[in-house]
């Protein structure tokens, strides 16, 4: 059983890693990607002390320092969460995953295509994160779902590993579109006006079954995998009974991080703070992780830290 289990691996997941890890907590993050919505920021100019950053490289320093202290990150969706003895359980479609404490940060999670066989091979060729993902399709033929900076991004990171990339939009963007003409630039093929409607495979991804949005008639297209970047929705149903939610579906917590459920903490865009700021997640992220801290400290019969926390630095 870890000590502080996470789930979300955005600003502010990673935040709260960093600082539980940094602490000697055997610490685990589980999440679908890497970033959350940050990926889809190509400029951040506003987080303290850092010059003008994308949002996947701010987010992949803060990854690389709470690794470094000894964090743990497993790609999975969370699906459920329940009390056990000595702490709570998260069941993913991979596994399930136990804390002594738990910290909610999943901000938004990416949408899905809500297509036949998308759940079915997520994992085994349906994948919400190219820059976690992209490695392992090197020299592959590859779609990516969605329009906009994030398609963008996905397509550029993917050409970068020599993938033949197709790009597949329900929508009809004119010859002269920006977007339209900076994924040709970057070699991919745009298919415009279709839609997918299965993902085919045997062990993973073989095919796509493609449809015209008009009622055209049905295309497959060959793949070895496909990457959904329709953006990002708030998915906290699965948490409903468990913790106090808002009325818009957010996590209610105090200034301490805590949630309605004593050992259960919520960090960054899930809460229901009003300003959803990087540099605002990453500060609930550590709050959230010393106030987690604190309560194992309480478990163990010690005194909570209120003053200097670089006391406790290992």
């Amino acid at each position: 059983m870890y000590d502080v289990l996470i789930v979300g691996g955005g600003v502010a997941g990673l935040t709260a890693a960093l600082y539980s890890a940094r602490q000697g907590l055997r610490t685990l993050v589980v999440t679908m990607d890497i970033g959350g919505q940050l990926l889809t920021v190509p400029r951040i100019e506003n987080f303290p002390a850092s010059p003008p950053v994308s949002g996947f490289e701010l987010v992949s320093s803060i990854l690389e320092q709470a690794r470094e202290f000894g964090a743990e990150i497993f790609y999975d969706e969370a699906v459920g969460v329940e009390e056990v003895e000595g702490g709570f359980r998260i069941k993913c479609r991979g596994g399930d995953y136990e804390g002594r404490t738990l910290i909610l940060a999943v901000g938004k999670k990416p949408r899905k295509m809500g297509v036949l066989g998308e759940d079915l091979f997520a994992g085994k060729g349906v994948s919400y994160c190219a820059i976690c993902d992209a490695p392992l399709y090197r020299g592959k033929r590859v779609a990516v779902v969605g329009w906009g900076d994030q398609a963008h991004e996905a397509v550029a990171i993917l050409r970068n590993y020599g993938n033949m990339v197709y790009v597949i939009y329900s929508g009809r963007p004119r010859e002269d579109d920006r977007l339209m003409k900076e994924l040709r630039e970057l070699g991919a093929e745009v298919m415009t006006g279709v839609k997918v409607g299965e993902v085919v495979g045997d062990t993973v991804v073989r095919k796509l079954i493609l449809r015209g949005v008009d009622g055209g008639e049905r295309m497959e297209l060959e793949v070895d995998g496909v990457f959904v970047e329709l953006g990002y929705v708030a998915d906290t149903g699965w948490l409903k009974g468990f913790i106090e939610l808002n009325e818009r579906g957010e996590i209610v917590t105090d200034r301490l991080g805590r949630t309605s459920k004593e050992g259960v903490f919520a960090a960054g865009d899930v809460c229901d703070m009003p300003y959803k700021q990087a540099v605002i997640a990453a500060a609930q992220g550590a709050i959230a992780a010393l106030s987690a801290h604190n309560y194992l400290r309480r478990l163990r019969g010690e005194p909570e830290i209120k003053g200097d926390w670089r006391k406790l630095k290992p």
